[in-house]
């Protein structure tokens, strides 16, 4: 059942995903320094094809998100992430898991088939969009996961200050509004939502390879040109201060894996 809140926050685009590669190991090095981004590409496309498959009702939801809107299909994460997020969630057997930012549903759907193993285990989803929050519960009743998931038409904050404290979750998978990563990181951790050994999963956290660089200035932009580059600059700012600050807490430990977008995963230390 969707349930909704009267409050509405805009919700900033996420960058195009693709396999990062800033600065690897030397192992990777040479690969890398060689290889164009076809190659690159062609790597992803080996990695997806020797990896379990898309099933069917999720390649139907991802070409109808993309035929619909191709832009905001951007927005999902790719099946072969998709893949690695349902093979996580089925080996660590999480019982509470929730997810900050569904879209259409289509990283819900993949957490959600990793809880079909798990006896009891149930998922909580967020989308701000109340269109978009009803294609997500429409698309989870049509992969038959109604019973397992719950969407709410809300911003993250909101759905954090309003959860009981008492109801520990297991797995947090954040995948919401860029800028406000670190807000939502002190809520999850300030208000003791995790439970003993708990996880984070944070998407996005080297935003199209630009959070390990500089900023420059916006010398040479202009108009629209430059709003968009300083938009993108900022976020990238922010999610490095992020990182920073997750790296420095003694409350958690983390690994940041540079696949995808660049994916952290945060335990929770007893």
């Amino acid at each position: 059942m969707l349930s909704r809140y009267a409050l509405s926050v805009p919700r900033l685009p996420r960058a195009r995903r693709l396999i990062h590669t800033s600065r690897p190991h030397p192992t990777t090095q040479s690969f890398l320094d060689n290889s164009s981004t076809a190659d690159q590409v062609s790597v992803y496309q080996y990695a997806h094809t020797h990896s379990q498959p898309e099933p069917p009702v999720l390649a139907s939801i991802r070409d109808a998100a993309t035929a619909r809107d191709p832009t905001g299909a951007q927005k999902m994460i790719s099946p072969l992430q998709g893949t690695f997020m349902r093979h996580l969630v089925a080996t660590q057997r999480p019982k509470s898991v929730l997810e900050l930012g569904s879209y259409i549903g289509y990283s819900t759907i993949w957490l959600a088939q990793g809880l079909q193993s798990v006896p009891g285990s149930t998922l909580c989803t967020c989308e701000i969009d109340q269109a978009i929050a009803h294609i997500a519960e429409a698309n989870i009743k049509l992969a038959g996961l109604a019973d397992k998931v719950r969407v709410v038409n809300a911003p993250a904050e909101l759905l954090l200050d309003e959860w009981d404290p008492t109801n520990k979750l297991d797995l947090v998978f954040v995948d919401a509004n860029k800028s406000a990563y670190m807000r939502l990181y002190k809520k999850i951790l300030n208000m003791d939502l995790l439970s003993d050994n708990g996880q984070i999963i944070v998407d996005n956290v080297l935003f199209h390879g630009r959070v390990h660089t500089k900023a420059t200035t916006n010398s040479g932009l202009e108009g629209g040109v430059a709003k968009v580059e300083l938009n993108t600059k900022g976020i990238a700012r922010k999610i490095h201060s992020f990182n920073e600050f997750v790296a420095n807490d003694p409350r958690t430990t983390q690994v940041l894996l540079p696949i995808f977008d660049g994916l952290l995963l945060i335990q929770k230390t007893k």
